[in-house]
């Protein structure tokens, strides 16, 4: 009876051993796995993401440990409705890349999410206006120059004074980037209501003939937008850009008379704005639909002169010797 005992004993033993072993050798594969994951700068999946976070905290390769805190970030930043826990890890994440790994590579993409962090999710525009300005000031060759110089900008121009406004503006635009367009309008359209005098409601009215224009596709809504951008704010930054999408507006609307005259007002008004060719080219377009041949080849002519390097110049000028055989005939 011992000696079956024993033998049990040693049986539960054994499998044990094994057990342990194969839980040994599978959490190698794990960490290895892991490891070859951050090389390869792959973001975990949302299964993964326990055991990436585990494997981390124990890597010593600085290299590797600040790689693989990034893509546990990247996991949170780009998570839809996250949790005030996953808020908070994912800005403890960026916080100890910037504190302890401040030669990471992408240490510029990092700065600029922790102030997109602040600014879309906290509302805490002093920490976003920090991040960005460290951006700026530090990694001035970096691809997020552009929007985060944009950014800061916008929020120096309303922080303090409109900072109601400027929360209303921030969540239009997180709306905007989950493609929840209704509850975008809705906070535009409260900023233009309840902050008539903000420094944000030329944006506010530019943000609204965008989503219109290009996300409703209701071009007589947008040009309501836009017009009321360049007829009331006539020095705000956009009213350039504005003057031309009401151009296109009328243009999508086949009011190509209405088209040209926007159009013309924009060059005459806005000649050193960009897409004046474009402008230039698209008033050829409504010549040609209202078939009036001689006012579109004249406008033709007038873009290969005067814009050399246009993208329109070869289509231009394909054009001009066909329409100049309508109008002989």
């Amino acid at each position: 009876m011992n000696i079956i005992i024993v033998i049990i004993v040693v049986m539960i033993a054994a499998v044990f051993l094994v057990y342990q072993f194969n839980l040994q050798d599978e959490k190698i594969t794990k960490v290895k796995k892991i490891e070859k994951m951050i090389e390869m700068w792959k973001n975990p999946l949302i299964s993964e993401i326990g055991d990436y976070e585990a494997v981390i905290n124990k890597l010593t390769d600085k290299t590797k440990k600040a790689a693989g805190l990034f893509l546990v970030g990247e996991f949170y930043f780009y998570k839809v409705n996250k949790s005030e826990h996953e808020l908070k890890r994912l800005r403890d994440v960026y916080t100890e890349i910037i504190g302890k790994y401040s030669n990471f590579e992408k240490i510029d993409d990092v700065l600029f999410k922790i102030a997109n962090v602040y600014f879309f999710d906290y509302f805490s525009f002093i920490e976003s206006i920090k991040y960005y300005e460290k951006l700026l000031n530090e990694y001035t060759n970096s691809k997020w120059i552009k929007v985060a110089a944009e950014r800061l900008s916008l929020i120096k121009s309303a922080y303090p004074d409109d900072e109601s406004a400027l929360k209303k503006y921030a969540l239009a635009e997180k709306y905007f980037e989950v493609q929840n367009f209704d509850k975008t309008i809705e906070c535009l359209k409260s900023i233009l209501a309840t902050h008539p005098n903000s420094k944000l409601t030329g944006m506010a009215y530019y943000f609204l003939g965008d989503i219109f224009f290009f996300k409703k596709s209701d071009y007589t809504i947008a040009l309501n937008y836009y017009s009321q951008l360049v007829e009331k704010l006539p020095q705000h930054r956009y009213v350039g850009s504005a003057q031309f999408k009401i151009g296109e507006t009328y243009r999508k609307l086949q009011k190509y008379n209405e088209a040209i005259i926007a159009y013309k007002k924009f060059l005459e008004n806005y000649n050193d704005f960009q897409y004046t060719d474009y402008a230039q080219y698209y008033i050829g377009q409504c010549y040609e639909d209202i078939k009036d041949w001689v006012l579109a080849v004249r406008t033709y002519k007038l873009l290969v002169a005067n814009y050399l390097e246009s993208i329109w110049v070869d289509i231009a000028m394909s054009k001009i010797k066909n329409l100049e055989k309508l109008i002989i005939k």
